[in-house]
């Protein structure tokens, strides 16, 4: 009884471990304005996603919806996920920026200025997505990943935003995304050699959040991406969406 008890207890822990290999492709920067238009990579993989009958995420740099350009308007709302697509869409910032201040110090979005400054970024992104969509953001990734208490303040002013991928360590509103592996070796730059090294020393058995810059990659970039899926695929990892994965781990 006891060998049984220990088979049974051995089959569980498998399944549970297999159920929680989850990815979530983290894909930054669309524009979607007259001057800051979209770039084909974003295409290219969501016409990959389509044809594997998966799905990925895509963060928006909303200044761009300022001046909206009609035709990537049109291709974010038949892309999206709402709306029979494969893409969520989610929240990369209003505009974008670093700069150095007067003394000199290092500054980004969400990494320095005040908490009214950073909750109107988030606020304003928020409508003129919704304005211009039809849609609503419900995660959120800083730029440059650089966020501060500040920031965790602001994100009051957004209740609608309940997921944060690569938060600052003492986020606990929200649903939390962090990193365990990374598929670029430097921005826009994807290696499958690399990423399926580390893959194979780390081991990792829970959900991966994994960043690109699709809207930067070349052929050989793209290629590797799709073959770091494929292995994924093969070793028994889903593919969710943010949300997704929030709404199902939440029934745990």
């Amino acid at each position: 009884m006891r060998l049984l008890a220990l088979l049974s207890l051995l089959a569980v822990t498998a399944l549970s471990a297999a159920e929680d290999k989850f990815v979530i492709w983290k894909l930054d920067d669309v524009k979607a304005g007259e001057k800051k238009r979209l770039a084909p990579g974003f295409k290219r993989v969501a016409e990959w996603a389509k044809a594997e009958k998966t799905v990925v995420t895509m963060g928006v740099i909303c200044d761009s919806l300022a001046q909206p350009n009609a035709d990537d308007v049109a291709w974010i709302k038949a892309n999206a996920i709402e709306n029979g697509g494969v893409v969520e869409f989610w929240h990369h910032g209003w505009d974008h920026r670093s700069w150095a201040d007067a003394t000199g110090k290092a500054m980004a979005e969400f990494r320095g200025p005040d908490v009214a400054t950073q909750a109107k970024h988030l606020k304003d992104a928020c409508v003129i997505f919704k304005q211009t969509t039809g849609l609503t953001f419900h995660a959120f990734g800083a730029p440059f990943n650089q966020a501060d208490d500040a920031t965790i303040a602001a994100m009051d002013a957004v209740p609608e935003i309940t997921i944060w991928m690569y938060p600052p360590k003492n986020e606990t509103k929200r649903k939390v995304l962090g990193r365990t592996l990374n598929m670029e070796v430097a921005t826009g730059k994807v290696s499958f050699a690399k990423f399926a090294q580390d893959y194979a020393a780390k081991k990792p058995t829970t959900m991966m959040l994994l960043q690109g810059h699709c809207g930067m990659w070349n052929d050989d970039s793209f290629n590797d991406f799709v073959k770091i899926a494929a292995l994924l695929k093969q070793d028994g990892w889903t593919t969710l969406t943010a949300s997704q994965y929030a709404e199902k781990t939440a029934k745990k």
